[in-house]
């Protein structure tokens, strides 16, 4: 009895101490006033966790406070945190922490009011039983997204522990492999109000399992496998108001599949298979608002499916295959106020489209292939405000249409052909209402005075991208008391005139990417509220008046990057206190002088990486306490010492890499204890003192890569409480103290990779947590202790490389410690021969990689058999000959390349159902029909690898029930000799396609093989044939193209019609191995402007690049990125003369000449042009601009004629600088010198439809002319071309005349004006523009096209 009372009072006493300990925890909290997240000890000493907390509302009452603990990353040393009794905890978060369980025994004895709750990614497989005791009641958000749930045999995912949370609202299970759910699942969960079950492999909509919750509002099932939505999907939950079923593979929406939704309001159908729709198939539910039915394959407008949803306010038919638009299409949707159709194919906007349209407020039609807009088109839309028609190819601002928008606020012309602007042009525009403007990467040259006078309102101007040559304040008179941010970054700006711009209200203003060479020093004295000032990328700027930022004290942002400056004054900054941000990197200053940065109390980043700074004298930084980051990245830096700082900062990331560092000093640290993160790569130290990291408790990162440490000696990064990474690759590492990492019990990312380790001791990773990825790739290691990973000493080992040593024996002893832990095992590329048959070893690791290693019969057998659990298995290069069987029934990924399979039978497999990637490529497999009897067994393949073996024919029905396969890669098969066109016909989810590299192929029907996959987003193909035109590929019909790769040595030339029709974002274009010799300049003027490309041209015989073609290539310079140049012979003469002057501007320096012989090897960019000749014998001229786009390498003059090869396609020849007026010549004179092309790229009007009349007037009177003289030889007689070329014209500045491609009369979105049959001259092969003849025999002038003042020659 008395041990009773004992233990009772013990308890009471335990229990007061909790309470007490609660009531000072509230006490504390409730006094502090601190916003955002800190360490959870400098909030309340009772959280001693190294975890982040942030003080919150509790409830509808403002006086009540809780605490939100962020716990990502954090690895706790017993099984569950410490947290104080009945904390008001009522958010708790721990991602990324290797949890295998929810710690559950914290929630059921700590008394904590969890409200929140998020253990994402993780590897938990279970819910233990009664997994949420003690916070069932109050938990109303639980997120368990990309852990392992599905990750099991068994299809269908089944738990109890979520019906006991009936006050649940938010139920996240994303990311699990989710197969499917148990009914009954949800079961008590009466309140839930949303159900989260994105990626995932559901098949189908999981009607039964979506019982229980009583008013379940929000149901989203994104990135699943569901290929058809049943009649009555969701019947179980009639109350749904959202249901996301985006990037499915949805083909077919039976009737009636959303029948008995009574208060649905949004349905989100993007990215499926839809191509068409039944008429029911919205019936009944009139509530739908918003319809998203955006990257399906729909081609015509789905008019009557539409009209059973009249009330629907949001339509999204964006990126689909519409090429027509109707008045009757949208009678119906009367209620529509957001409509888009951007990235279709739609040619025109017939009157009356929008007549209906009355509550219309945002319309988005970029990227479709309109090139005017008519004046009556827009008609209706009396409530638009914005107005998005971007990448159209539309030449002239449609200011009629414009003017019948009352309420237009928005405007975006993007990336169109616009020439002109002025305050004619934009007068019709409704000017009042407009707020945003953009008109960004169009051919604007120039900006009259008065241009905006009208817009009092505008906030907003964007004009980067254009051709503007100068900037003065006459551009924007009528903005001066409105416009907040102004955009004329990227532009060819070459001065800021001397009158300031007067901007009162300016908070923005970008200057970058232009030519700015000096600025005046009251240039800103007009623009005193400017926050944000960018004036990087003008390379010849410096120096820059020490006062000039004087007017800007309110300036927050300041970019100078790369813009020539060696020195910065420290007057510079002296009047501008509220700076936050300053950004001087890629200059070339050398040393920062004291009080460069002198108080400036708000200073929190500061980047001043790539200068050659060499030393920074004491107090630079003066009372910059505030600072946050600060990077000296690529420096010559040999020392960094504290005394730069005057006082303590709060820095919290610091970048010295890329110096010349080998020592830092005691003091380098010392006054900055906030820091977390320190990356000091690439520098040259052999010796890392310990000392100066040792104080520094909130470290989290540190990079020591790439330098001559020897050594790791003891405790040198030992106690430092919140380290979780540390890289230490590339060194000359030889040992590493036991004690080195001690007590850092936070380390989980170790990289030891690429250095020359030969042994590690026992206790090397002592105190240690948990390590979840652990790098020792490239070292000498031979084997490892078998207590290394004793968890005693580590408790736990998640995944581990050890590929590139010199194990003979796998060190699987050693990683049997961690059985329960070890994920990942790499062990490629050593010398091992044999692996045991014990089971017990391998049986838990998920991924193995063995490839490379000589291992035996025996061992191949005992790694297929034994490994039950294995999920990703890497056997390549083991010289496996045959394979018995598969005893892997949890087997995911099987790589078996580069051995010498000849056959596999299709039992091998039976047993590996789940196979989802199989990679048999570089084997000697001579037939696929036996493989195709594999294929039933493995419906879940989605990855399948052929390439590089002995089929000879690939025929119909080799690919037959792989419907889920997405990437196939067949290429390099040099026996192919036959590839019927539908072999690849019953992939219908096929998204990636290689297929090259066929020697002996004499022909492929690619059109026939890519007529029967529309989905594709990434092709590689061979072609046979020696041209390729817009027949064989058809981008249009792939609307999710976003990478396209043509080889072969056959092809000799490719049409720009070719690429017509590719409009997504980001494009890869890969001309790869081909006979290709030039790069016509046309053949990316399909390409959307507004798409970010990547052009490689490896591999072909490309011998220079043309004028036109860097003049294409530069008017994309900053989207477009070219490749693989230097792997072609390039040829060194005076048509490299151009190419030779763009080099430094493309960060292709490196490109070298293969011929002539005396030049083969040089750098390009290194031959002048004395030795640039085309023949040495004879006299040549070649036309130069007068002023050089390159001054640093001036153009010699030469004396010899420059000669143009013949090509199928018209040269479109672009030239001459603007001028102040342009005058139309009606006599012709002789043009003595042929001049140059510039730029096939850019097609516009410079002087608009009136110019253009004006010039077809001139025309016909010269004609007229000519019929009426007494020499005009009548026999001669032809019709009159009124295509471009046909009229020898000469300028002094004129306006833009437009070729059109021989493509011009199809429809797409980067196409010119389309002019009318009639009127287009025939197009004549196997002639140069350069040599035309005409009809009378002689020799008739090149035409000449104006767009840019920048030419490559």
């Amino acid at each position: 009895m008395k041990h009773i009372k004992c233990e009772r009072n013990q308890s009471r006493v335990m229990n007061k101490q909790q309470l007490q300990l609660s009531a000072m925890f509230f006490y504390l909290i409730a006094f502090v006033n601190a916003s955002g997240w800190m360490a959870c000890p400098e909030l309340s000493p009772a959280l001693r966790l190294p975890c982040k907390c942030q003080i919150e509302q509790n409830g509808l009452d403002e006086q009540l406070k809780a605490v939100g603990m962020n716990c990502d990353h954090i690895v706790f040393t017993s099984d569950t945190p410490q947290i104080p009794f009945g904390a008001p905890i009522t958010t708790f978060s721990q991602r990324y922490s290797g949890q295998q369980t929810l710690p559950t025994q914290t929630f059921a004895t700590s008394n904590l009011p969890i409200k929140k709750l998020d253990f994402s990614h993780n590897a938990i497989r279970r819910l233990a039983d009664k997994a949420f005791n003690g916070i069932q009641d109050t938990l109303i958000e639980l997120r368990l997204t990309d852990n392992l749930f599905g990750d099991s045999l068994n299809p269908i995912f089944s738990t109890i522990e979520f019906q006991t949370l009936t006050n649940l609202l938010i139920l996240d299970l994303s990311g699990n492999k989710i197969k499917a759910i148990e009914e009954g699942i949800l079961k008590g969960c009466e309140k839930l109000d949303e159900f989260q079950m994105n990626h995932n492999s559901l098949s189908a909509v999981p009607t039964n399992s979506l019982n229980g919750p009583l008013s379940l509002r929000i149901l989203s099932l994104r990135n699943n496998h569901i290929s058809v939505v049943r009649s009555e999907a969701f019947a179980a939950q009639p109350g749904l108001e959202k249901i996301d079923l985006r990037y499915n593979r949805i083909n077919q929406l039976e009737s009636d599949a959303f029948g008995q939704l009574t208060k649905v309001k949004e349905i989100l159908l993007a990215g499926n298979r839809l191509t068409r729709m039944n008429s029911d198939v919205f019936e009944g539910i009139d509530t739908l608002q918003k319809l998203d039915l955006s990257e399906n394959f729909i081609t015509s407008f789905p008019v009557v499916a539409l009209r059973e949803i009249e009330n629907v306010k949001v339509l999204n038919l964006s990126s689909n295959m519409i090429k027509k638009m109707d008045a009757t299409y949208l009678q119906s949707l009367k209620s529509l106020q957001i409509l888009d159709l951007s990235r279709n194919g739609i040619t025109s906007i017939p009157p009356g489209t929008f007549r209906e349209q009355k509550n219309l407020r945002f319309l988005d039609l970029s990227l479709n292939s309109l090139r005017t807009i008519e004046d009556d088109a827009l008609e209706g839309l009396n409530s638009l405000q914005t107005l998005i028609i971007r990448d159209n190819n539309i030449l002239l601002i449609p200011g009629s249409a414009l003017g019948r928008l009352p309420k237009l606020s928005n405007l975006y012309l993007d990336y169109n052909r616009v020439a002109a602007l002025s305050f004619e042009i934009l007068g019709s525009i409704q000017a009042e209402d407009i707020r945003y403007m953009s008109l960004s990467r169009n051919v604007i040259r120039e900006l009259p005075g008065g241009s905006f006078q009208m817009f009092k309102n505008l906030l907003f101007l964007d004009l980067s991208g254009n051709s503007l040559a100068i900037l003065n304040s006459e551009m924007f008179v009528g903005l001066e008391n409105s416009l907040m941010e102004l955009k004329l970054g990227q532009n060819k700006i070459t001065n800021i005139g001397n009158i300031p711009l007067k901007l009162s209200q300016l908070r923005r203003l970008d200057l970058s990417y232009n030519n700015i060479v000096d600025i005046p020093k009251n240039a800103f004295e007009g623009i005193e509220n400017l926050m944000y000032l960018n004036m990087s990328n003008n390379h010849h700027l410096a120096p820059m008046p020490i006062n000039l930022l004087s007017p800007l004290s309110k300036l927050q942002t300041f970019d100078i990057s790369n813009i020539g400056l060696r020195m910065i004054q420290p007057e510079l900054f002296a009047k501008s206190p509220n700076l936050r941000t300053i950004v001087i990197k890629s200059n070339k200053v050398s040393e920062l002088s004291e009080g460069t940065f002198s108080n400036l109390r708000n200073l929190t980043t500061v980047d001043l990486s790539f200068n050659n700074i060499v030393t920074i004298k004491p107090s630079a930084f003066i009372n910059a306490m505030n600072i946050r980051q600060l990077s000296l990245k690529g420096n010559q830096l040999s020392a960094f010492k504290g005394e730069i700082f005057n006082t303590g900062t709060g820095l919290e990331e610091l970048d010295i890499s890329e110096n010349q560092l080998s020592y830092l000093f005691p003091t380098s640290f010392r006054i900055h204890p906030r820091l977390r993160r320190l990356v000091a790569s690439n520098n040259k130290f052999n010796f890392f003192p310990a000392a100066i990291i040792a104080g520094l408790q909130f470290l989290e990162h540190i990079d020591l890569s790439n330098n001559e440490l020897k050594t790791v000696e003891e405790l040198d990064f030992a106690r430092l409480p919140r380290l979780r990474q540390l890289i230490l690759s590339r060194n000359n590492l030889e040992s590493i103290s036991e004690m080195a990492f001690h007590n850092s019990s936070q380390l989980q990312y170790l990289d030891l990779s690429m250095n020359k380790l030969e042994r590690l001791g026992e206790r090397t990773f002592e105190g240690l947590a948990r390590i979840e990825f652990m790098n020792l790739d490239g070292n000498q290691l031979s084997e490892l202790p078998e207590t290394l990973f004793e968890r005693s000493r580590l408790q736990m080992l998640e995944n581990i490389i050890l590929s590139n040593n010199k194990f003979e024996t796998a060190p699987l002893k050693s990683l049997q410690r961690q059985y329960y832990f070890v994920s990942f095992v790499d062990l490629s590329n050593n010398k091992i021969s044999e692996i045991p048959a014990d089971d017990s070893i391998m049986v838990n690791i998920k991924r193995l990689d063995l490839s490379y290693n000589p291992l035996n019969e025996d061992s191949v057998k005992n790694i297929l058999s034994e490994p039950k659990t294995v999920r990703e298995l890497n056997l390549a290069g083991t010289g496996i000959k045959h394979i018995t069987s598969l005893e892997t029934p949890f087997l995911q990924n099987l790589n078996l390349s580069n051995n010498d399979l000849r056959t596999l039978d299709d039992k091998i497999f039976e047993r590996a159902t789940l196979l989802e990637s199989l990679d048999l490529s570089n084997n000697h497999l001579k037939n696929l029909k036996p493989l195709s009897m594999i294929w039933p067994k493995l419906p879940s393949l989605q990855v399948l690898d052929l390439s590089n073996n002995s089929f000879e024919i690939i025929a119909q029905g080799d690919f037959d029930n792989l419907e889920m396969l997405r990437l196939l890669s067949i290429h390099s098969l040099e026996k192919c000799s036959r590839i019927e066109k539908n072999a690849f016909k019953n992939l219908p989810n096929l998204s990636e396609l290689k297929a090259y590299d066929y020697p002996i192929l004499g022909y492929m029907d690619v059109q026939g093989i890519l007529a029967e996959l529309p989905g594709l987003e990434k092709l590689d193909i061979e072609l046979k044939d020696a041209a390729v035109g817009s027949d064989q590929l058809q981008p249009a019909n792939h609307p999710r193209l976003k990478e396209l790769g043509i080889r072969g040595y056959r092809l000799r030339s490719i049409s720009s019609s070719s690429l017509a029709g590719l409009k997504s974002k980001d494009l890869f274009i890969k001309l790869r191995n081909t006979s290709l010799s030039n790069i016509q300049p046309a053949l990316l003027f399909p390409v959307p402007r507004s798409a970010n490309l990547h052009l490689d041209i490896s591999g072909s015989m490309i011998t220079v690049l043309t004028p036109q073609l860097l003049n294409t290539l530069e008017d994309r310079r900053n989207s477009l990125q070219l490749s693989g140049l230097g792997s072609n012979p390039i040829h060194c003469d005076c048509n490299a003369r151009a190419l030779r002057r763009w080099l430094p501007s493309s960060h292709m320096t490196d490109l070298k000449c293969v011929t002539p012989d005396d030049l083969n090897g040089k750098l390009l960019i290194e031959v002048g042009d004395d030795e640039l000749t085309c023949n040495p014998r004879k006299s040549t001229t070649y036309s130069q601009e007068e002023s050089s786009t390159f001054p640093s390498l001036p153009p010699k003059p030469s004396s010899r004629i420059l000669t143009r090869p013949t090509t199928q396609e018209p040269d479109i020849i672009w030239s001459v600088p603007i001028t102040q007026s342009a005058k139309i010549k009606t006599k012709l004179p002789q043009i003595k010198q042929p001049m140059t092309n510039d730029d096939t790229l850019i097609i516009g009007i410079v002087g608009g439809v009136v110019a253009f009349i004006a010039i077809l007037i001139i025309v016909i009177c010269i004609v007229r002319l000519r019929m009426s003289g007494p020499n005009y030889p009548s026999t001669h007689l032809m019709p009159m071309p009124m295509g471009p070329g046909s009229v020898q014209l000469s300028y002094k500045a004129a306006p833009t005349i437009y070729a059109v491609p021989p493509y011009a009369t199809q429809s797409y979105a980067t196409l010119p004006h389309k002019m009318s049959s009639s009127s287009q001259p025939s197009l004549r092969q196997n002639f140069s523009t350069m040599g035309r003849m005409q009809a009378n025999g002689q020799q008739q002038q090149p035409y000449y096209i104006y767009q840019d003042d920048k030419a490559y020659r």
